[in-house]
């Protein structure tokens, strides 16, 4: 292939692969700022937490509880955060407010709705409670393999067998030594309409602590959330 002919090839690769990482990964309804165009304030809602695969040893049903409630707790408040971090720039300005998630937790307890009830309550009854034009929900979903401890043996095991030669004649297969898969959604829900939604997929490890993982999935929320115009 000619010089000239190869670079306008590469060129043409490149501006079409920018392109495609740019393309949005996200839904908004075709009429998004004619629906929201009377939205004030809206409020994030505790993230509701599924968990499935290999159960936790010595953990009780109890202890997995407050361990869900308590990640759904981290998941609201970081994801409040990264909304609000992601609000204003030079170029774009939000046109709502986002209640505060300490009132949103006290007006869900006031009105007597565990963490668990607001996973499940309607966003009419949630909205009419919380003084808010929609909510935001999150669902997060965890398929566990196994623990941290023989996530960290699988990637020892897994270096010896690179340093003695061992495996350079063995297929790994992908991801093994993960600990979980995570599968997150997120959405903007107003009058029993989706009017935006996202999701992200992501594989932890014993090497990934849980509160990083718990920003990287609220930031990429935060960073594509709506309501944004132009300065």
């Amino acid at each position: 292939m000619k010089p000239v002919i190869l670079r306008n090839t590469l060129l043409l690769l490149m501006v079409f692969t920018a392109t495609l990482s740019c393309s949005r990964k996200y839904y908004a309804t075709s009429y998004f700022d004619q629906q929201t165009s009377h939205h004030r304030v809206i409020a994030v809602l505790p993230a509701e937490m599924v968990y499935t695969g290999v159960p936790p040893k010595n953990l009780t049903p109890e202890n997995i509880k407050q361990i869900e409630e308590q990640e759904s707790r981290d998941f609201q408040i970081a994801l409040y955060n990264s909304i609000l971090q992601y609000a204003n720039s030079r170029r774009y300005f939000t046109t709502v407010n986002v209640q505060d998630f300490a009132t949103t937790q006290r007006m869900l307890s006031d009105s007597n709705i565990s963490i668990r009830d607001a996973w499940y309550k309607s966003d009419l009854e949630l909205t009419k409670i919380l003084g808010v034009d929609a909510v935001v929900r999150m669902r997060i979903q965890k398929k566990r393999y196994m623990s941290d401890m023989a996530s960290y043996g699988v990637d020892i095991a897994k270096q010896i067998g690179y340093e003695t030669g061992v495996l350079k004649r063995i297929p790994i297969p992908t991801g093994l030594g993960k600990t979980n898969d995570i599968y997150a959604t997120c959405a903007l829900v107003s009058k029993g309409q989706t009017l935006w939604n996202n999701n992200y997929k992501a594989a932890s490890d014993w090497n990934n602590p849980a509160n990083e993982i718990i920003e990287n999935i609220t930031d990429n929320f935060g960073r594509n959330f709506p309501y944004k115009q132009r300065r």
